[in-house]
């Protein structure tokens, strides 16, 4: 069994994240291999930050059950690959366990791309979104290296536009979600999210969450239409604009009676005035 150890700071952010996505990318298709954590700053047996949770969640991954720990000679000895997080981390186990230098390499290098993933601790959520997309980048695109150094054949990656959707169960909850996030990230980075992608990815969740509707007196489909309409209304919202739709991605998940489709459609007249 080949295994592979991507190695961060404390092990409970971006190390558990970047296993998580690695283990996905893989698919199964390699088999043996296995891919798990560790860090260097002796964390052992913290949890994931909920951040990273929160976050591998948005992305479809459980890590709740994560626990950090430390590298030690045992680990590094048995890894067929110590993918460090970043510079600053491949330094440290190189000083540490010289005998196995070979085996060690930063994510940014196999990944070509001279580019170290900044640790999102103590950021908002929106960090976290866009770095373990970045993470998730710089992993596909070392995924010929990783594969080559564990003796494997790169496995053929699906594109993300074209994964399946989730099962019907939990599906219009899951699109919910992810619109929230979005519009909470715009929020937060305005000047990292690029509104045109951001909201083409939103109309296709909206557009999920009206074919599903909880039953006969569910009106989201009429509710979905009035906030297709108000993000039409916006090609280039602010971010005040953004922060008065947001309560109204706090339904999407939830049937919704006509209490609250009124509320809604007396919000939108009023936001052309805010700027």
């Amino acid at each position: 069994m080949a295994l592979i150890v991507v190695v961060g700071a404390a092990d409970t952010g971006r190390a558990p994240i970047a296993a998580a996505l690695l283990q996905r990318l893989l698919g199964g298709q390699i088999p043996g291999t296995q891919v798990e954590s560790a860090g260097v700053l002796g964390h052992d047996g913290d949890p994931a930050e909920i951040e990273a949770r929160d976050t591998m969640l948005h992305m479809g991954l459980d890590i709740s059950e994560h626990r950090a720990r430390t590298v030690d000679d045992d680990l590094a000895a048995h890894a067929a690959l110590l993918l460090a997080i970043d510079r600053g981390t491949a330094l440290v186990l190189r000083g540490r366990f010289p005998d196995v230098n070979s085996r060690i390499a930063t994510l940014g290098e196999l990944a070509g791309r001279r580019r170290d993933v900044p640790d999102p601790f103590r950021m908002q959520i929106g960090a976290w979104m866009t770095y373990a997309r970045e993470l998730e980048e710089l992993l596909r695109a070392a995924l010929p290296v990783i594969t080559s150094r564990i003796g494997a054949t790169t496995p053929t990656l699906t594109p993300a536009a074209s994964l399946p959707h989730p099962s019907v169960t939990g599906e219009r909850s899951a699109a919910a979600g992810r619109v929230a996030q979005l519009v909470q990230l715009a929020i937060e980075m305005p000047e990292v999210v690029d509104w045109g992608a951001a909201r083409s990815r939103i109309d296709a969740d909206l557009m999920l969450i009206a074919s599903a509707p909880a039953g006969p007196a569910d009106l989201i489909a009429a509710y979905i239409g009035l906030l297709r309409a108000a993000f039409a209304m916006l090609p280039n919202p602010s971010v005040r604009q953004l922060a008065a739709l947001q309560p109204a991605t706090a339904h999407l998940a939830d049937p919704v009676d006509q209490t609250v489709l009124n509320e809604f459609s007396s919000v939108l007249p009023t936001l052309p005035t805010l700027t």
